[in-house]
């Protein structure tokens, strides 16, 4: 019976290691953009602080923190899971305690920059990485089964914090934050990574086979040079840095959106419940179908045409009734982004250097979201308008999708010199 429903029968077997990844990112929602700003207006009235100035610490500190992953995400590699994962919880846990004591803008800055670390970034690199590197054949069920908990996490953290503000503190609750994240979750982490050093054994067996079968052209591993030298890595590039940077600029701009077509932003807003279950769909088809067809890369680049979709319709609609088909279509796109941010870097480059190699793409992806409010703001300074900007969106998706195509994506070994 469970065979006719495969995501079933794989949760079956992998419950534990799944529901590791699963909640290693649900809990990387403590330094999230969605959680971190709901305690925006408590820290200008208690702080003193402007609205420009929380932008700015924000965005240096996710900068800050884009480039420490880069560095720290590839301690993977090389550390046991399990004490990556811990030193991950606790430096989390940390980093909420300072945002909780926090008195001024420096102080603010560093708390800020250690939850966009050890949250957005560790936590998340953690579990995805975790996925990506200890599955093979049904990588892209582990992937899309973990990345759920980002969806989760948008539903579960923005609603539990707003609740929470209206009996305690900002203080309080960034403090109890650090509590769950050292009592809850590292213990759940732990208990789920119960039997680890059997499958790492299992893992080092398959990469040692691999190496062994030179008939084969799965390669065991490209380091994080090697991949900086491939030409393929930059024509593919332009496309997995278009939703980062297309959708969080729109985001962002929302409100000007709104005024511009003349619609309510209740109304908009409405739309990111829509767009959170359509996250999940596409996170799981294309993690079903990747693992039925046993590659991701068919979907390459098919898989970002529901985000330019999205543009056409900002582009040339004003009526308020396509705010939903454009959540769904960015739901969609993201959901599959997730899936294919992960599996595509681990097909094409082997899983031996994962941690350095994804943390260095991730940390590139951070850049462009971070990024990207002020490159739209600027245009919008200049005088562009929220259609012309989402026109322009269109043809960048067009061009990165033309670019892509060009590329041989398949596995190959690492060059030798």
């Amino acid at each position: 019976m469970l065979s006719q429903f495969p995501l079933v029968l794989f949760f079956a077997r992998n419950a534990r290691f799944v529901s590791f990844g699963f909640f290693l990112t649900l809990f990387s929602s403590f330094g999230q953009t969605f959680y971190v700003a709901l305690f925006n207006g408590a820290l200008r009235t208690e702080l003193g602080m402007s609205i420009s100035d929380l932008g700015n610490i924000y965005g240096l500190a996710t900068f800050g923190g884009a480039l420490l992953l880069m560095a720290m995400g590839r301690l993977i590699d090389v550390w046991d899971l399990r004490v990556f994962t811990a030193f991950s919880c606790v430096l989390l846990a940390a980093a909420c305690l300072m945002f909780a004591n926090a008195t001024g803008p420096v102080s603010l800055l560093i708390a800020v920059l250690g939850l966009r670390l050890a949250g957005q970034g560790l936590m998340s690199h953690t579990g995805l990485t975790s996925m990506s590197r200890y599955f093979e054949t049904e990588r892209g069920l582990a992937v899309s089964i973990a990345s759920i908990g980002f969806a989760a996490g948008v539903g579960l953290f923005p609603f539990t914090g707003a609740i929470l503000m209206q009996t305690y503190g900002w203080r309080q609750i960034w403090t109890g934050s650090a509590v769950v994240v050292l009592f809850v979750s590292l213990p759940l982490a732990l208990f789920l990574l119960r039997g680890h050093p059997d499958r790492h054994t299992a893992y080092l067996d398959r990469l040692d086979y691999d190496a062994d079968e030179s008939d084969q052209p799965r390669n065991t591993g490209w380091t994080r040079a090697q991949v900086l030298r491939d030409r393929r890595f930059y024509m593919l590039l332009p496309l997995m840095l278009s939703l980062p940077f297309v959708a969080t600029g729109i985001q962002f701009h929302q409100v000007l959106l709104v005024e511009e077509k003349g619609w309510l932003l209740a109304t908009f807003a409405s739309g990111y419940f829509v767009a959170a279950t359509f996250n999940v769909v596409g996170s799981l088809s294309l993690g079903s179908a990747a693992t039925r067809m046993g590659t991701a890369v068919r979907f390459i680049p098919w898989f970002i045409a529901p985000l330019g979709l999205s543009t056409v319709l900002l582009t040339l609609f004003d009526t308020p009734a396509i705010i939903w088909p454009y959540m769904i279509l960015n739901g969609l796109t993201g959901g599959m982004f997730g899936i294919m941010q992960n599996l595509l870097w681990a097909e094409l480059y082997g899983t031996r250097h994962l941690g350095a190699v994804r943390s260095m793409v991730t940390s590139t992806t951070i850049f462009a979201a971070a990024l990207a409010p002020a490159v739209m703001g600027w245009l919008l300074d200049a005088g562009w308008t929220m259609r012309l900007i989402a026109a322009s969106s269109f043809v960048y998706i067009v061009l990165s999708m033309a670019l892509a195509t060009r590329v041989k994506i398949k596995a190959l070994p690492p060059p030798t010199a």
